[in-house]
C-alpha cells in the first residue's frame, strides 16, 4: 500500500536543511511522524480521534516527471476559473445537503483560493451561485457546489461530484467540500475527512492527506467532521502550536 501511494503521489521529502529534496520519497525515522491522538488527549484541539499529520505533510515536497503536468500547473496560476462556468464534473452525481457558513455581505465572482505552489492541491472559484473546486495540477473540475445566501448565511444545498462508482460514499464527499470551504476559503484549522476504506496506518494516512490537501491540512479523522462541536473551547490549534 505504501509503495502504491509513493508512485501515485510523486512526492519527495524535504532535505535536512529544508531546501534540497531528498532523492525520493523515503519513509524512515528522519521524517516527522504522523501521530494518533485520542479526542481526550490535551494535545488534540478537536473533539474527534484522529491523526496529527501537520509536521509530516509540511516535510513533503511535490514533484512530477511529466513536463505536461508542470506546464499545466504553471499555466493555471493565471486562470480566473472562467473556463469552468456552465460546466459540471465528469460523470457527475448530484448530492443534496445543507452546509451553512456565516455570511455578512455580497459575493464577488472570481478566485476564492489559488494554489501558490505544487504542495497546495486545489483552486477554488465562485461565479454566480456556484463554487467550482478544481485540482491545481490539472485544472480538473472535481466538485461543483450550488449555494444560496441569506442576510447572515451562505448555504450550500447541492453538490455535483465526479462519480467514483457504485460504492461512492456520498457522506464523505459532502465532508470533503465542507473541509475545503473551511480550510481553504475561511482559513480555519479544521480536521480533514478520511475515507472509510483507507488503511488505518499513520504513514498511509499521511501520504493520502498530503495528496488530497497538501500543506494546508493538519489533522485527519475517520469521524464525522460536520459536527458543530468539532473544536474544543479555547483549544490551541495544531496549526498554531
Amino acid at each position: 500500500m505504501i509503495k502504491f501511494f509513493r508512485n501515485m503521489f510523486g512526492s519527495k521529502t524535504s532535505g535536512a536543511d529544508g531546501t534540497t529534496p531528498a532523492a525520493g520519497p523515503v519513509l524512515n525515522e528522519s521524517l516527522p511522524a504522523v501521530q494518533w491522538l485520542e479526542k481526550d488527549d490535551p494535545k488534540n484541539p478537536f473533539t474527534v480521534n484522529g491523526y496529527d499529520c501537520l509536521a509530516f505533510v509540511r516535510s513533503m515536497l511535490s514533484a512530477t516527471q511529466d513536463p505536461a503536468v508542470a506546464s499545466s500547473f504553471s499555466a493555471l496560476r493565471a486562470s480566473l476559473g472562467q473556463e469552468h462556468i456552465g460546466l459540471v464534473p465528469s460523470g457527475a452525481v448530484a448530492l443534496e445537503c445543507r452546509l451553512e457558513y456565516p455570511f455578512d455581505g455580497e459575493t464577488t465572482d472570481g478566485v476564492l483560493f489559488h494554489s501558490s505552489r505544487m504542495e497546495e492541491k486545489w483552486d477554488i472559484y465562485l461565479y454566480a451561485d456556484r463554487i467550482y473546486f478544481c485540482r491545481s495540477w490539472t485544472g480538473a473540475l472535481t466538485f461543483l457546489a450550488h449555494f444560496t445566501t441569506t442576510s447572515s448565511a451562505l448555504v450550500i444545498h447541492q453538490i455535483l461530484a465526479t462519480s467514483s462508482g457504485p460504492g461512492m460514499d456520498y457522506r464523505y464527499v459532502v465532508r470533503q467540500v465542507d473541509y475545503l470551504v473551511r480550510s481553504h476559503i475561511l482559513k480555519q484549522a479544521h480536521p480533514h475527512p478520511l475515507p472509510a476504506g483507507l488503511e488505518r496506518d499513520p504513514a498511509s494516512v499521511g501520504l493520502y492527506s498530503f495528496s488530497q490537501y497538501g500543506w494546508l491540512c493538519c489533522f485527519g479523522t475517520f469521524d464525522d467532521t460536520l459536527r458543530r462541536d468539532i473544536r474544543k473551547p479555547q483549544a490551541e490549534s495544531i496549526e498554531e502550536a
